[in-house]
């Protein structure tokens, strides 16, 4: 044997050998995977949607109904925040008598409701339920008489009365009452508009600025917790 015919042997030898420990197909093996599987990525759980709805009670129930009854008062928003800590403690206002209209009803500021806050579920953040009850017990006295021009163009008159409220203010959560008072009607002039004016009777009702005035210290203040 030459010895070329030994080289050429020999290198087929050593390239048999090398086929023997990894595949000869030209390319590296591929990685093999792992014997302990990886951790799969956990899934976050969706949140319900729509939110499910907090307990929010009726006017009736947080004021004790249309006519006061103390016994019958339920906490408005029983799942809600303490009335505590900083303000604004946001209020709801429930009038729960029939004189007021559209025009003069009273408002509180837009910073102080509840409607105003974000959320399916705005009320959940009430932390005060303000109630105004016309007050019967006042000597009411006619004020002024409205004239208004029917459809057919004849003329009906009706009163506009004097009148007091009163107003109870109750924590939304726990239903307990934290301040009482008392306002005038001061809105002198007659309604623009005569809804159902058969009957012929209106009631002076009470002024923004001062029912605003009377519920500041309770909104306003810094309470403990």
């Amino acid at each position: 044997m030459t010895g070329s015919q030994r080289l050429t042997r020999l290198l087929a030898v050593i390239a048999g050998a090398l086929c023997g420990l990894t595949a000869c197909t030209g390319e590296p093996d591929p990685p093999r995977a792992p014997t302990t599987p990886a951790p799969s990525a956990s899934t976050a759980a969706s949140p319900t949607w729509p939110p499910p709805r907090p307990t929010i009670r009726t006017s009736e129930e947080a004021c004790g109904g249309s006519t006061f009854n103390p016994r019958a008062v339920r906490p408005y928003n029983p799942d809600g925040p303490a009335y505590a800590g900083a303000p604004i403690h946001l209020t709801a206002l429930f009038v729960m008598h029939p004189y007021a209209s559209r025009e003069l009803e009273s408002e509180l500021p837009g910073e102080w409701q509840p409607q105003w806050q974000p959320g399916m579920y705005p009320e959940q953040h009430t932390q005060l339920v303000a109630c105004e009850y016309f007050d019967d017990e006042y000597p009411s006295k006619k004020v002024e008489t409205c004239t208004y021009t029917t459809s057919t163009g004849g003329k009906k008159t009706a009163e506009l009365r004097s009148a007091r409220f009163i107003y109870r203010i109750f924590e939304a959560r726990t239903g307990k009452q934290v301040g009482r008072f008392t306002l005038l009607g001061r809105v002198n002039s007659c309604p623009a508009i005569a809804y159902g004016a058969a009957g012929g009777v209106y009631y002076q009702l009470v002024l923004t600025e001062e029912l605003t005035a009377k519920l500041r210290p309770l909104v306003m203040a810094r309470r403990p917790g």
